[in-house]
């Protein structure tokens, strides 16, 4: 199943944190954005961590929260495609905060161009500790066992997993795996789909396989303060 768009906004990964200086700024441009986009899609890693249970929301979460139920009031369709610091946003924000919540990522059709949209945390097919993890961690059985702990248990267990985080993915930031995700990319791009937009990975690059199909990878917000915008025939970086 594929999703309908005349012009789509994609924004990479933005890991906000409470207090964070940046919040309002980024609440504006997501404005401005969803004013010339009819679809405004977050890549996942929104948040330094970001779990789905309204008990753990914080001020950050719900400004930006607040944001995007505004967009939508405007008419305008908002996505979250979950990244490896999202636990099941879908259930608790898809059809307030947000027209759809992917977990594995969506297709999305502009006239006669195909695109496909993922995090790209599963690039690297060799890296079998975090497919555990990311198994274990999505489990029904964890997240059963999560609810029975009482709200402030939750917020001090999160909050020790998000500092654990923010050492993750050294060796991706130092060098830019690029066969691993041009292996990815192929593997994904399956005829009609001739572009695909990756997050991730914290740095731009455009990539092309077999001289036809294009793939974006998406800097980080917060450093580069800009996203990516597809319609059947513009591609452009914005900044």
């Amino acid at each position: 199943m594929s999703e309908q768009a005349q012009r789509v906004a994609f924004v990479g990964d933005v890991h906000l944190d409470d207090g964070d200086a940046e919040i309002q700024h980024f609440c504006d441009r997501l404005r401005e954005i969803g004013s010339r986009c009819d679809w405004v899609v977050l890549m996942g890693d929104l948040f330094n961590l970001w779990i789905g249970q309204p008990a753990l929301q914080a001020p950050h979460h719900q400004a930006v929260i607040e944001t995007l139920r505004a967009m939508r009031a405007d008419g305008v369709k908002t996505g979250y495609i979950e990244g490896n610091r999202d636990y099941r946003i879908g259930r608790m924000l898809e059809g307030d905060a947000f027209d759809r919540v992917w977990e594995e990522g969506v297709r999305f059709d502009l006239g006669s161009r195909a695109v496909f949209a993922v995090h790209g945390d599963l690039a690297n097919r060799d890296d079998k500790n975090y497919r555990r993890w990311r198994r274990l961690s999505r489990s029904a059985f964890v997240w059963a066992l999560f609810g029975l702990l009482p709200a402030s248990a939750r917020r001090r267990l999160s909050n020790g997993l998000e500092r654990r985080m923010r050492g993750t993915n050294q060796a991706f930031k130092r060098a830019f795996p690029e066969a691993v995700v041009r292996d990815y990319g192929s593997s994904l791009m399956q005829p009609p789909i001739d572009t695909l937009v990756l997050g991730h990975f914290h740095i731009e690059k455009r990539l092309t396989l077999d001289g036809e199909r294009t793939i974006h990878v998406l800097p980080e917000w917060k450093g580069s303060r800009r996203h990516l915008e597809l319609s059947e025939t513009e591609t452009t970086m914005q900044g």
